[in-house]
């Protein structure tokens, strides 16, 4: 489960910030749904026997809830690692600063180079961060979906179908242009 490579800012334009913040966003929200996943596959064990339809009532229910309360969720479920557990409340404050605060807390800062350049790079910082997470996550929720017969190659087929699809409706939209 691959994300996006980080580019190498060039910090002569005004909107790298806002292209910077929208990575870190994307970022925090892959790891937040990989939260999601384990949490989903985790009340899945406990049920047995899961349904397509059963499955899909997980996610809408999941998915309906604040990362918060599915980070409770999987603490109440699993063991998390001390290290993993500590990294995850960190990249739920990250993702709640982001979310709620990033823009108002820098306003004036944004208003000069140098402080573009500082929110760059601290922006810089985040992704990194939550991409080493989301990279310790994306194992423990694979074994997790494992545990109930989903392997990583029946999910990257379903990743390929999707893709496959997005291709296909592009060509389809060119082609009324």
């Amino acid at each position: 489960m691959s994300s996006p490579a980080i580019p190498e800012p060039d910090y002569d334009d005004p909107r790298e910030v806002y292209a910077f913040f929208g990575l870190a966003f994307y970022i925090a929200q892959v790891c937040e749904q990989g939260v999601v996943n384990l949490a989903v596959a985790l009340h899945a064990r406990k049920v047995g026997n899961v349904t397509s339809a059963m499955l899909a009532s997980l996610f809408a229910e999941q998915q309906g809830r604040t990362f918060g309360q599915v980070l409770r969720s999987v603490r109440q479920l699993l063991g998390v690692p001390a290290e993993l557990d500590a990294d995850m409340d960190r990249v739920l404050q990250l993702r709640n600063q982001l979310a709620h605060s990033f823009f108002p807390n820098r306003a004036e800062q944004l208003l000069s180079e140098t402080g573009r350049r500082k929110a760059i790079d601290e922006l810089i910082d985040i992704i990194r961060f939550v991409k080493k997470v989301n990279t310790s996550l994306d194992s423990v929720w694979l074994s997790a979906c494992y545990v109930l017969g989903v392997t990583k190659e029946a999910l990257d087929a379903e990743v390929q179908t999707w893709i496959d699809r997005a291709q296909r409706t592009d060509r389809e939209s060119s082609r009324q242009d």
